[in-house]
C-alpha cells in the first residue's frame, strides 16, 4: 500500500541514497553524456523533499507537487522524462490517498509508457525503459518491493553487459557503451538500494 505518509519517507530515502551516489552518477553519465545527471537526480529530489509539508491526503496532487519540483529544478532532458511521468502518475491517481498493488503496478507502467513516449526510445535500447519492464513483470508476480526493486535493477543492468546503448547522445559513442552501464539504469538500481 502506498499513502502520504509512506511516499514521504519514500523520497527520504531517495535523497539520501541520491546524496551518497550523486557524484557516481556523474560519473557515468560524463563517459557518454553532459555528466549532469546526478545534479539532475540530487537537485530534483531536494527540491521534492523541501514541499513535502505541502503534501495532502490526495496522492495525485502529492505527484502532481513532486513533478513541478523536477520542472523548477532540473533542466536536463532526464528530469524532464521524470517530471512527465509524475505528471501523467498524477492524473492517474487524482482523489486516491491509498495506493493498492494494482495501483502501484499502474505507476510504473505510466512511467515506462512516458519514458518509451517522450525520450522517443524503446525496449531493448539500454535505457531506463529497460528496468522499468522487468520491474514491472516481476511486481506482477509477487509484492515484495523492496526485493524487486534491488533483483530487477541489478539484473537488468547484467543482461544489457555487451550491448550498445543505442538512444541518445550514447549512440555517437558506438561499441564503447558495450562495456558501459546505461546512467539512468545505473541510477534506478543505486536508487533502489534505500529500500
Amino acid at each position: 500500500m502506498l499513502n502520504k505518509k509512506i511516499l514521504e519517507s519514500i523520497f527520504e530515502k531517495l535523497l539520501s541514497q541520491a546524496k551518497k551516489s550523486h557524484d557516481e552518477f556523474n560519473a557515468a553519465d560524463g563517459k557518454i553524456g553532459d555528466g549532469d545527471l546526478g545534479v539532475t537526480i540530487l537537485n530534483g529530489l531536494e527540491e521534492v523533499n523541501n514541499n513535502k509539508g505541502n503534501f495532502k491526503e490526495d496522492m495525485g496532487a502529492n505527484f502532481i507537487l513532486c513533478s513541478q519540483a523536477f520542472v523548477k529544478k532540473s533542466g536536463s532532458s532526464f528530469g524532464t522524462l521524470i517530471a512527465f511521468s509524475f505528471m501523467n502518475i498524477s492524473k492517474n491517481l487524482k482523489g486516491k490517498t491509498e495506493c493498492n498493488h494494482e495501483d502501484i503496478i499502474d505507476i510504473f507502467e505510466i512511467s515506462l509508457k512516458t519514458i518509451i513516449e517522450r525520450g522517443k526510445c524503446k525496449l531493448g535500447d539500454k535505457t531506463i525503459a529497460d528496468s522499468l519492464n522487468l520491474i514491472i513483470k516481476k511486481l506482477k508476480e509477487n509484492k515484495n518491493y523492496s526485493e524487486i526493486f534491488k533483483k530487477a535493477t541489478k539484473q537488468a543492468l547484467e543482461d544489457f553487459k555487451g550491448k550498445k546503448i543505442l538512444i541518445g547522445r550514447a549512440r555517437m559513442f558506438e561499441d564503447k557503451t558495450k562495456d558501459l552501464d546505461d546512467p539512468g539504469m545505473l541510477v534506478l538500481n543505486k536508487l533502489s538500494e534505500a529500500f
